[in-house]
């Protein structure tokens, strides 16, 4: 197997991940209530996307530009992943154990308005996937698989 046909995708995919990783953040407190840690977790995302260009160093989610072009309504990150959710044919690696390959929405992220990094599993096995996306005039998506990493 010829290496060096995976090593540009994984490279970049690793980069992205390492923009995503928290520097030197307060981490959620330990709970046992899982809905709880869902949502601050989700709030925590909200805010981090909403934070563009906010000094904080990160520069992934959508523009303010972005958001009026595509029209998708108050939370456009939110419908850019749904829409990718409804697509569990786009997943690269194939479930094992009688399971069913899904995308873990709470965990994957618009970078911009061009790529999503997305977190998928079906419960015994787990990845990510960078995808490309597009929206034309009816809001209609077309996705574009470009690098994938198994967990």
């Amino acid at each position: 197997m010829d290496f060096r046909r995976y090593l540009i995708p994984m490279v970049l995919l690793g980069m992205i991940i390492s923009l995503l990783l928290p520097r030197g953040e307060e981490t959620a407190p330990e709970t046992s209530d899982a809905k709880q840690v869902e949502e601050s977790q989700s709030q925590s995302l909200a805010s981090k996307v909403r934070s563009y260009g906010a000094g904080t160093g990160r520069v992934y989610g959508l523009t303010d530009n972005d958001r009026r072009e595509f029209n998708l309504g108050a939370n456009p990150e939110r419908r850019i992943l749904q829409e990718l959710g409804k697509r569990p044919d786009l997943i690269p690696q194939t479930a094992v154990l009688g399971g069913t390959m899904a995308f873990v929405l709470h965990e994957s992220v618009v970078l911009n308005r061009h790529w999503v990094l997305a977190v998928f599993e079906d419960g015994h096995v787990r990845g990510q996937a960078l995808y490309e996306y597009q929206i034309n005039g009816q809001d209609e998506f077309s996705w574009k698989l470009l690098a994938s990493q198994p967990d």
